[in-house]
């Protein structure tokens, strides 16, 4: 009889792991697939330089604000050129701006959260994000933010 509960258990625990999805890690969500595929791909490319324009939505520093053409050398932002007011950012603001792999960290950072709304989409060939909307909490005002991130150009030493 004791042989027979324990089996009994053994199989409605297989079972309630299968009911809730799995046991041990779960799978991953369409975001983290999408993310993941995206830079795999971008990580293909090999560009460790390169200048892209990138323009944030938030409430935040307002230089933030303005389109700007970041250029990235051996993957560090060197420099931000402000195409609205047609002048370089200053040095010390440099850390409002990412390099492509620093988008991608700040978008899983962001999903690990799981946010009230996670909208990205890439490019279809080099893989970086064109575009996100984030809201990490409905309850929470002005945490929201969107980018867009476009016109990337490779930079060959």
């Amino acid at each position: 009889m004791k042989t027979e509960s324990i089996r009994h258990l053994v199989v409605m625990t297989a079972l309630a792991c299968l009911a809730v999805g799995g046991c041990g890690d779960d799978p991953l969500g369409p975001e983290e697939e999408a993310l993941d595929s995206a830079r795999a791909r971008w990580e293909g490319t090999g560009f460790r330089s390169y200048t892209y324009k990138y323009r944030m939505s938030c409430f935040c520093h307002p230089q933030v604000l303005e389109t700007a053409l970041v250029s990235v050398s051996e993957d560090q932002v060197t420099g931000v050129y402000l195409v609205d007011s047609a002048r370089p950012a200053s040095p010390e603001t440099l850390d409002f701006y990412y390099t492509i792999d620093g988008l991608f960290d700040q978008l899983a950072t962001d999903l690990e959260q799981e946010p009230a709304q996670f909208e990205v989409t890439y490019d279809e060939e080099a893989g970086y994000p064109t575009s996100a909307i984030i809201d990490i909490s409905e309850q929470i005002a002005d945490e929201e933010y969107s980018f867009t991130a476009s016109d990337l150009v490779a930079v060959v030493p």
